[in-house]
């Protein structure tokens, strides 16, 4: 199965080296570091094979290496350093409070 991920990498030419540099240095500009280079490749070939999905975390990363515009998804969040049980925790506390704030809004409308 060929996930959005994997079809905008196939689009620009990158491996998945290209996109873990980039994803390094977006993440550089947020003042975080990613996990080891081995992890965040088996994250990404994760996520290009819809196996799971990335994180609020990793979204923002994703959105900014692949250019996303803002409403296209979760929005990036500013967490602790990513790989850590805090950082996921919060990473799913954010994600949970998105989502619930979603639910929110439809039963205004409903």
């Amino acid at each position: 199965m060929e996930t959005r991920w994997k079809r905008m990498r196939f689009e620009r030419g990158w491996s998945q080296r290209d996109v873990l540099r980039r994803l390094a240095a977006a993440a550089r500009r947020q003042g975080v570091t990613l996990p080891a280079e081995g992890s965040v490749i088996k994250a990404l070939s994760r996520w290009e094979n819809g196996h799971s999905r990335p994180t609020s975390f990793y979204f923002g990363l994703l959105a900014e290496v692949f250019d996303l515009p803002p409403d296209a998804g979760t929005v990036p969040v500013a967490v602790p350093k990513p790989g850590t049980v805090t950082a996921e925790l919060k990473s799913l506390r954010a994600e949970v409070e998105r989502l619930a704030e979603l639910v929110s809004r439809l039963a205004a409308v409903a």
